[in-house]
């Protein structure tokens, strides 16, 4: 079941990426991420990877006209099943004092 749950976050990241969300990061750190992300596939229990891993997933942008609703609660969805820490996401809007608007 492992496997499937890193499959689905993989998938969505994929997804995420392909709808432009991560767009605003450099092509190095982009590559980067993409690494990580790969390693964190192929490894079974890496805590270090995570916390990588983790960064990356806290600068995806939601608010890109091509994101439909299906996309982010796919997005939550991967994170849920793969253990982050939902509370987590959105902090970066919370230190720099953004709010969202609905």
């Amino acid at each position: 079941m492992k496997t499937s749950n890193k499959a689905l976050m993989y998938d969505a990241v994929s997804e995420m990426i392909q709808l432009h969300a991560f767009d605003h990061l450099l092509d190095a750190e982009l590559a980067n991420f993409k690494n990580v992300l790969n390693q964190w596939v192929a490894e079974e229990n890496g805590i270090t990877l995570n916390e990588k891993l983790f960064v990356y997933l806290n600068k995806v942008n939601f608010f890109v006209e091509n994101i439909s609703p299906a996309a982010i609660q796919l997005w939550f969805y991967a994170l849920s099943y793969n253990n982050f820490s939902l509370l987590n996401v959105g902090s970066e809007l919370q230190d720099n004092n953004l709010e969202l608007s609905y």
